[in-house]
């Protein structure tokens, strides 16, 4: 058999603890391995150094051995993977905003005009066989779109297939690890990315796919290694697949779905938009309107680019919105962001990194940041306010109890947020979100790149929170099973509009159609 890529007795420690303990690990030629594991269970570790992150050279290096094409190889730097043929696409995007989308899918592979590279070491881009170039990557992976549009202007979802296009895009690819490569997506899109994956790896390219969703694993990979506290556990073959018992591997106990018990029957309207405009990138919509009511959870879902994101991102000036907001009877001003956070407003976006995360403060410094004026036990003299020194035995008791809750791993709360895994910074967003204690919280993508464990410890901390305080919850996320779970309603987004709102037992064929602005005759 021919194998591509070879790990032998790979171990990672990181001071005391140990990620990584002897991995053994094989992937063949034109393969789709799948990985999966809970959060912290070392497989981000693994493949970081497989593809030679600069952290794992600097908390230490690796032992054991790395094998491409049966060579025994040292890989030390991102370039010394790169020169293996190994590309990465990793769970947090790393992107070029300023910069277009082809620009980004030809970095560091840039076509240049032939005539101009008399001028030395300087040359001129061909621009033209660039965006061609690109235009082929992107519909390898599924998707048709102007290469050149600035990739700060287009969604997430979209960012994750430009990211794909550009490890694909590269002749001399032999290894492609994809770390959640379909967290963002939803499910209509995430059919048509497994889709052309089976089509890549069939041209000869290796594929390590890792993710927290079981149902795509068991449609895509040849084989899946599981992951548990930094050791392989198990290894199934495709014929072996069962996924029950894969997730009594990964977890170690059996999972519980969660799912609201009583709908919200309230017809008061706490948060009304209102022929709104939106504008973001080169698009501008109109008239565009959405009530949401008091203490319900509201999701709100939609393909790539089609706007599930847009009445949050334009309220908090992420996205520029005008037009007529009304909360609790009182105008709002959108973007005003001070003000409307004042006023019991909070916005966890998908774009955890991003916007969403202090990555070089600790733990608790990202659990209680803009928490302080919401939670006087944070305050050694609440009565001074902003003037009062930081009450440090509340606050590590708090951040202690929310890492529990929440199921983070972590070292201590003093740790690096840049140090977690990125399923475990995404719990360390939503402990933020739970703590600033909202009346109305607008939360992208909560689940994205989580265990199934966590997963629904999230889902019911959200469940709580709505049920206990009564705070009204918008969900924009592409987990359309989550959402039916949890939401009183579901919104349909299509071109940036409202196409239609599901509120109660519906087809599932209904609201599938509904995704591409079609319905039942």
């Amino acid at each position: 058999m021919e194998y591509v890529l070879k790990v032998e007795n790979l171990s990672k420690n990181f001071n005391e603890i140990k990620a990584l303990d002897n991995i053994n690990f094989d992937l063949k030629k034109g393969e789709i391995h799948g990985i999966i594991g809970a959060n912290g269970s070392g497989k981000s570790t693994f493949v970081n150094i497989l593809f030679g992150s600069k952290h794992i050279m600097e908390t230490g290096g690796y032992e054991g051995d790395i094998f491409i094409d049966n060579i025994k190889v040292d890989i030390k730097s991102t370039y010394d993977a790169m020169k293996q043929g190994i590309g990465m696409v990793h769970q947090e995007l790393a992107l070029f905003g300023e910069q277009d989308i082809s620009s980004n899918i030809k970095i560091n592979r840039e076509n240049i005009i032939d005539k101009t590279k008399l001028l030395g070491e300087f040359a001129l881009v061909d621009r033209n066989k660039n965006e061609k170039d690109a235009k082929k990557a992107l519909l390898k992976v599924g998707v048709d779109i102007n290469p050149r549009i600035k990739v700060k202007d287009i969604p997430t979802n979209l960012k994750q297939f430009v990211e794909i296009a550009r490890e694909v895009d590269n002749d001399k690819l032999k290894v492609l690890i994809l770390d959640e490569p379909t967290s963002s997506l939803n499910v209509e899109e995430t059919k048509i990315l497994l889709s052309n994956l089976k089509a890549i790896a069939e041209t000869g390219v290796s594929i390590i796919f890792i993710s927290h969703r079981l149902y795509e694993i068991v449609d895509v990979c040849h084989r899946v290694t599981i992951f548990r506290s930094g050791r392989v556990i198990k290894e199934y073959k495709k014929e072996d697949y069962d996924m029950d018992k894969m997730a009594l591997d990964m977890i170690g106990k059996e999972v519980v779905q969660v799912s609201k018990e009583r709908k919200n029957t309230t017809k008061e309207n706490i948060l009304s938009f209102n022929n709104v405009e939106v504008s973001y990138g080169y698009e501008h919509y109109k008239n565009i309107s959405l009530d949401i009511k008091k203490g319900e959870i509201l999701g709100i879902t939609g393909l790539a680019g089609h706007g599930q994101e847009i009445f949050g991102y334009g309220l908090m000036g992420l996205y520029d919105m005008k037009g007529d907001v009304i909360y609790k009877r009182e105008k709002l001003i959108p973007g005003d962001t001070n003000s409307i956070i004042k006023k019991g407003i909070y916005l966890l976006p998908d774009e955890r990194k991003e916007w969403g995360l202090l990555l070089n403060k600790s733990v608790w410094e990202n659990i209680v940041f803009e928490a302080y004026d919401r939670q006087n036990s944070f305050l050694k003299y609440p009565a001074l306010g902003k003037l009062s020194p930081l009450n440090y035995k509340a606050i590590r008791k708090y951040s202690n109890d929310m890492v529990e809750k929440l199921n983070i791993k972590v070292r201590d709360i003093g740790q690096k947020v840049s140090d977690l895994s990125g399923g475990n910074q995404q719990k360390v967003c939503i402990g933020r979100a739970i703590t600033i204690d909202p009346e109305v919280l607008f939360i992208g993508e909560p689940t994205r790149g989580i265990d199934l464990y966590s997963k629904e410890i999230i889902l019911d901390m959200l469940l709580k929170l709505n049920e206990e305080k009564n705070t009204t919850i918008i969900i924009f996320s592409g987990e359309i099973s989550e959402l039916k779970r949890v939401c009183d309603r579901i919104v349909v987004m299509y071109r940036n509009r409202v196409f239609k709102i599901f509120d109660d037992d519906f087809k599932s064929e209904e609201l599938s159609l509904a995704l591409s602005g079609r319905s039942l005759e």
